[in-house]
Order: C-alpha cells, then sequence, then structure tokens
C-alpha cells in the first residue's frame, strides 16, 4: 500500500481536489522576489524573473495526436492538472468532461522556445519562472538563495507543505532520489527486480528521473531539498503499457516524501502491467538471440494494450496498427494468470508483428501466410524468449522438454511443447520448435499427455536465421518446406523435413 500525504494508493482512478495557487507563476515569482529583497536576501548572480516555461493543456483528438505528444523526449506529461489537490491516489485519470473513447488532456510546463505542433490544439494555462531550471542563477554557492526564494513563493500561494523543512542535524541536506522497484514473479516464488521502468520525481513543474537496472535500483543524478512526489511509467520509446487505446501510459503513483522510496508491486492489475512490461523490454531492448527487433515503421512505438477484464482469450494483434492486446489478467474463475503466462503471451504476440516486418511487403504479404504458420512462429518466438528470460533469472532448464515441475505452465512452455500432435492443436503447433531443437519425441511419453507419433529427425536451425531467410519467403507448408531444403543445415536431409512436415 502506498500513501501520499496520508491518501491511501489504489488501482483506479484518481480523484481530484481543490485547485491549488501556482507558486511558479511568473508574476508570483516577481512579487516572491521583490519580497526577500526587502527582507536583506540576495543572489550572488543577477536574477532576471521572466517566462522560462509555459504550463500548457494539450487537447489530443486522437491516438495520432496523443502517441505524436507522448514520443516527444522534451515533454513530461501528465494526465491530470499538476496545480490541484489528490482525495485518491490511483493509476489512471480521464477528464469527466470528455468520452470515454477521447484521449483526456495532457499537462505538462515546455520551454519557452518550444516548437508546437499545429495540428495538436493546447492552451496555455500560464506563463512560468522555474528557478531550479534557470542556469543563469544556478550554482552550488547560489543555492541558499533559489531555495529562500521558493520558500517564499510557497509560503505566498499557501503551499505551506512546500516549503523546505529544516534539520538541524544537517541543514544543508538535499537527496537524489533513489530506491528499488521489485516485481512479483509467480513461477520464481518471489520479488525479482523491475528492469527498465521510468521512476520519476516531480515537484510541481520540475521533473527528474532514472531507469532501473536488471536488479531495480535506480538514482537519479539531480538532487532535491523538498519533497518530491515519485511515480513510475510503463513506457519506453520504443513501447507503452496502456490499459486502453485513450488512456496515458500506465503508471503507478507513489507517495510525496524526501529521500528513497523502494516499492514491491506484489499483485493485482499494476502486476500484470509489470510482467507485459518485462516481456515487451525483453524483446524490444534486451538478449533475444539474435532476432529482429520490433521497431515500427516511421518511428511508431508499439501500444501494448494491458486488458483489465476476466477472461481466457488469447491475445489480439491489430497487425495493421502497432496494438496488442494482451488478455491475461484474470482467468474465468477471476484467478490471477501466471507471472511466466502473462511474459510468454506478450513475447507472443510481439512475434505477431516481428513477422509482419518481417515479410517484404509487411502486411499485405503477411495476410497472405497460412494461420498455422503464423501461429507456429509466434509460439516458437515464445518459447524461445521466456526460456532465455527464465534462465536468466535462475531456472536455467525453463521451457526444455525435461521442464515439468508440478504447477507446470502452459504450451508451449511446459515440456516444450513436445507432446503437440494433430489432435492437441492444427494452428498452435510445434513446427518452428522442433526445427530447432535436438528432441526426437516420437515414441517418448509426456506426462499428462502419453505417447507422442511425431518423428523429428531435424535439428540445427536457428530461429534468427529462419527468420532471415526463411519466414519472409513462407506462406504454408509447401513454401516452407521448399525454403527449408534450400536453406538446410549440415546433416539435414531432404527426406528428414519432408518426414517431419508430413506430420503438420
Amino acid at each position: 500500500m502506498i500513501r501520499v500525504g496520508g491518501i491511501q494508493y489504489i488501482q483506479g482512478d484518481v480523484i481530484l481536489g481543490t485547485k491549488r495557487q501556482n507558486p511558479y507563476s511568473v508574476t508570483n515569482m516577481a512579487s516572491a522576489y521583490s519580497s526577500i529583497l526587502r527582507k536583506g536576501i540576495s543572489s550572488n548572480k543577477p536574477v532576471s524573473i521572466r517566462n522560462t516555461h509555459y504550463y500548457v493543456k494539450f487537447k489530443p483528438q486522437n491516438l495520432d495526436q496523443y502517441e505524436v505528444l507522448s514520443r516527444d523526449s522534451t515533454l513530461s506529461l501528465s494526465d491530470y492538472p499538476i496545480e490541484y489537490t489528490i482525495v485518491q491516489n490511483g493509476n489512471r485519470y480521464h477528464d469527466p468532461s470528455l468520452p470515454a473513447d477521447v484521449s483526456t488532456y495532457q499537462y505538462a510546463a515546455v520551454k519557452v522556445g518550444y516548437t508546437f505542433k499545429d495540428t495538436i490544439s493546447h492552451q496555455i494555462i500560464d506563463n512560468l519562472y522555474i528557478p531550479e531550471e534557470d542556469n543563469t542563477i544556478s550554482g552550488t554557492s547560489n543555492k541558499p538563495f533559489v531555495d529562500k526564494l521558493l520558500d517564499e513563493a510557497y509560503i505566498r500561494t499557501g503551499n505551506y507543505e512546500d516549503t523546505v523543512k529544516f534539520d538541524s542535524q544537517n541543514p544543508a541536506r538535499r537527496y537524489n532520489p533513489a530506491g528499488k522497484i521489485q516485481l512479483f514473479d509467480t513461477r520464481i516464488g518471489a520479488l525479482i527486480g523491475m528492469e527498465g521502468v521510468r521512476v520519476q520525481a516531480r515537484r510541481w513543474f520540475l521533473i527528474y528521473s532514472a531507469t532501473t537496472d536488471f536488479n531495480g535500483n535506480y538514482r537519479m543524478n539531480n538532487s532535491y531539498k523538498r519533497d518530491c512526489n515519485y511515480s513510475i511509467w510503463f513506457a519506453t520509446t520504443r513501447f507503452s503499457i496502456r490499459e486502453h487505446l485513450f488512456s496515458l501510459t500506465s503508471y503507478i503513483n507513489g507517495p510525496k516524501q524526501s529521500g528513497d522510496w523502494s516499492y514491491d508491486i506484489n499483485n493485482g492489475y499494476d502486476r500484470f502491467v509489470g510482467h507485459i512490461f518485462r516481456g515487451a523490454f525483453r524483446y524490444h531492448n534486451k538478449d533475444i538471440g539474435g532476432l529482429q527487433r520490433p521497431d515500427r515503421w516511421l518511428g511508431k512505438r508499439t501500444l501494448y494494450i494491458g486488458k483489465d477484464s476476466y477472461g481466457s482469450s488469447s491475445g489480439i494483434n491489430y497487425i495493421i496498427l502497432p496494438i496488442l492486446k494482451i488478455w491475461r489478467y484474470k482467468d474465468a474463475e477471476q484467478a490471477e494468470y501466471s507471472s511466466d503466462e502473462i511474459f510468454s503471451t506478450t513475447c507472443h504476440e510481439t512475434g505477431h508483428t516481428s513477422h509482419v516486418i518481417t515479410m517484404n511487403a509487411g502486411p499485405i504479404q503477411y495476410i497472405q501466410v497460412s494461420r498455422q504458420l503464423q501461429e507456429s512462429w509466434a509460439i516458437a518466438i515464445e518459447w524461445f524468449i521466456t526460456h532465455i528470460e527464465y534462465a536468466n533469472r535462475g531456472i536455467a532448464n525453463y521451457g526444455e522438454s525435461d521442464y515439468h515441475p508440478a504447477n507446470f505452465p502452459q504450451y508451449p512452455n511446459d515440456q516444450a511443447y513436445q507432446y503437440w500432435n494433430l489432435t492437441v492443436n492444427n494452428t498452435y503447433t510445434n513446427l518452428f520448435i522442433n526445427l530447432v531443437d535436438r528432441t526426437n519425441e516420437f515414441n517418448q511419453n509426456y506426462p499428462g499427455w502419453g505417447i507422442n507419433i511425431i518423428n523429428d529427425q531435424v535439428a540445427g536451425y536457428d530461429l534468427a536465421s529462419i527468420e532471415q531467410n526463411i519466414l519472409k519467403h513462407s506462406y504454408g507448408l509447401s513454401s516452407l518446406n521448399t525454403q527449408l531444403k534450400s536453406n538446410k543445415p549440415a546433416g539435414v536431409t531432404d527426406a528428414q523435413i519432408d518426414l517431419l512436415l508430413s506430420h503438420y
């Protein structure tokens, strides 16, 4: 549980309270500066209270406009107005004046000189002077002046909780926001580092951030003297996780405090989103055995929609658009899916995206590929990448033919899907797994499934070279057969390929 100034965080809607006076308005800062000068407090550098930033309300009209804003690295967006108090702290907000299927307004402080997009409507709410970002008065020796100016600005606007709290033991104390973000993994049965998420530390319009490492640790280069508002954001420059199409990137609002902040994501929708992020981060940023990254055309990010509802449907991939819906939060009995199932499904759906990109003519070619090949490729991708992830996390044989724990995972990670035959499912097959593994399942007994009849004498292909040389020319079993024979590794015969494909 997180409390922000005594306010409990829930996985639900942010509820706003009263509107506060803006201490950073140019008018207020000018008055605050005049006030401290009369008290004999001066800067050791010339001071010019001026408009350094605009406080802006962006009004995106559609998904494309929101994505343009989201990909802008100079913007730190908020989906609720920054000057309001919070009555209930949550992980989503949608302006009540807008329809649910319209992107909510976005708020940010932008530097003077920012080039606004003509196509995206915006409103300048206020002209800001942010002394912490004014390089003309920066420097360690001038920090006491900046602190006094800020305190006066906060006091004049009634924001007393933002003033410096005097520490008699360390009156000059500052802190670099830091901590550790962890995620509970049901397969491992323990908390693991939440790698790659952005942790943000905000004080009104001043925002610092850092990215977590493999163990979930982060530390920011900049420092604060006052309390800051912490938050965790599930997005990178390559992808974004959302609850639905018209929401901001999924986030967790943390506390307002000074010093380090660490947080464990244990269960619920936040854990679900966390494991979608893990799968996406692995595929987009980490070792995937030489496979192609699922980077979209024209710099577009892949959007993952974490479906917040019950059900056991598979993920849904909108082929033309970079939108992947992951339906793996809770099953029909309202039990949360296991962590590796969420991770694996995310890789599966991302595998479809990479398959589209691999095809020479993209979606036009992809829709000509048989459903069996489409799904069997995605099956192999999720099996391969999920094995890499969990082997890195300490389960060396995860997903291999001898992996069948008491709480065994779903296909294809249970026993490397070697129990598959046509009676199981003629669409989601282990075809590409059998091309790369060195296990012949013929006449082998697989617990829960019995003796298998597939005679797999083929080995030595690898998924990266299949993707690069074979997949883009394969539309069904016949063309796949031709491509496999034209690109077969040493020791594999045409007869062995024919025998294996005859089982599909």
